[in-house]
């Protein structure tokens, strides 16, 4: 009768043990999704876009930090680009950032943890000594790697300097470097015409009265 009774006691206890480590996987890999959800950003160009509901924007990468102002939804910011969940924009001529997932992005998403394994994959035929061609074929594939590398950077300066003609939304100044405190040349009045030669970190290069001025660009109608 004791045998009996001490069986019926080890599978309650081994019962009960696994209830408690499938409780603890489950936890865990919780804890690794969350984990691998700030890996991932979004690739888009600097542009106008909207916020999809009223949210702060803030001096840092941080809830902690300090509230510039609020953007309400619907309302239009200058996006410059995602870091891992926040979003740095141009606000009232100033740096701030936004979570990502508040703002209408055109752009698409990519996990961080793909590009170390592919770089991996060289490095690994690297150890074989024996076979010294892998190594030369690995030296081709990074100088192609360069050179595909310069080819993207030199397209991307052809349409920055591209220039086309828009509008003032309000009147505006024009000054002679990408800073507020700079010298004014000018200034714009609203629906006044000048020419954009290239956008930058939310300034815009125009030409105006025959010299190289600087304009905010949420200031301008763009499109």
């Amino acid at each position: 009768m004791n045998n009996v009774m001490n069986r019926k006691s080890i599978k309650m206890v081994a019962a009960a043990g696994l209830a408690l480590t499938l409780a603890f996987t489950t936890v865990g890999a919780g804890t690794i999704n969350a984990d691998a959800a700030q890996t991932t950003k979004y690739v888009a160009k600097p542009q106008m876009v909207t916020a999809k509901t009223d949210v702060k924007v803030r001096t840092g990468e941080s809830t902690k930090s300090k509230v510039l102002g609020i953007l309400k939804k619907g309302e239009k910011v200058y996006f410059v680009k995602d870091d891992y969940g926040w979003s740095k924009v141009t606000y009232k001529g100033k740096t701030g950032y936004v979570g990502t997932r508040y703002l209408n992005i055109p752009g698409k998403q990519v996990d961080s943890k793909k590009a170390p394994v592919k770089k991996a994959t060289p490095a690994k035929a690297s150890t074989k000594k024996v076979t010294p061609t892998k190594k030369t074929t690995s030296k081709a594939q990074a100088s192609k790697t360069v050179t595909a590398k310069t080819v993207t950077a030199k397209t991307v300066t052809a349409k920055t300097v591209t220039a086309k003609t828009v509008t003032a939304k309000t009147a505006v100044n024009v000054r002679a470097s990408q800073s507020k405190t700079s010298k004014v040349l000018g200034v714009l009045k609203k629906g006044e015409k000048v020419t954009v030669v290239k956008e930058s970190r939310g300034w815009s290069q125009v030409t105006y009265k025959g010299k190289t001025g600087y304009v905010a660009t949420q200031f301008l109608n763009t499109k």
